[in-house]
């Protein structure tokens, strides 16, 4: 585990200090010590240096404004939620809006902040689901699952995207296959049912 600043790493398994340079680590396929197959992901703020967290300013004058929670504090910068002044203690900046802490534990009870999002749902692999369990388990259902596929392509195509890749590029090539199965199932059924008469 890495303290931020930048201090040692540690095998998690005999205790030896890993290299300190963020490309050394990342090259790291064992312990140096224990030979033990080792990987190790950093996230890019590891190379940061440790920065102090600002100050609140005590009130120096009548008539200044001050923080909402803290009435001896200077007010540094209004909540971009509330409206509320808030101290640079209280300030919570988040990708450069600012909220006090009332509002972002609202906003993550909500999931308003797309910055706060832990889960979101991937309907461009509900989509491929709908589109390939058919082919497989019953090939007679193709056109009614192409069809949802491709309503339910339409139906979420400005739904944000995953928060791990790009899903429109999918729903794209999604959709395109399902028009096929579309096409395909349906001439199918119109060959069964031909022959059936």
């Amino acid at each position: 585990m890495a303290l931020p600043g930048n201090s040692k790493l540690a095998c998690p398994n005999c205790g030896a200090s890993f290299p300190s340079s963020g490309p050394e680590l990342q090259a790291m396929e064992q312990c140096p010590a224990c030979w033990r197959p080792t990987e190790v992901t950093l996230f890019p703020a590891f190379d940061w240096p440790v920065t102090a967290g600002a100050t609140a300013e005590k009130v120096v004058m009548d008539g200044e404004a001050t923080c909402f929670y803290h009435a001896d504090h200077r007010a540094h910068v209004p909540c971009d939620a509330c409206g509320r002044f808030l101290c640079a203690l209280c300030d919570l900046d988040l990708n450069g809006r600012h909220f006090c802490p009332q509002c972002l534990e609202l906003a993550m009870t909500k999931n308003t902040v797309q910055a706060l999002e832990r889960n979101r749902t991937r309907w461009d692999k509900v989509i491929f689901a709908l589109l390939l369990v058919p082919l497989f388990f019953c090939y007679i259902l193709v056109p009614v699952t192409s069809l949802a596929a491709l309503v339910l392509i339409g139906m979420k195509w400005k739904a944000p995207g995953s928060l791990v890749s790009n899903t429109r590029v999918r729903f794209i090539v999604f959709a395109v296959l399902a028009t096929l199965e579309f096409v395909g199932g349906s001439f199918m059924w119109w060959m069964v049912l031909g022959r059936s008469r």
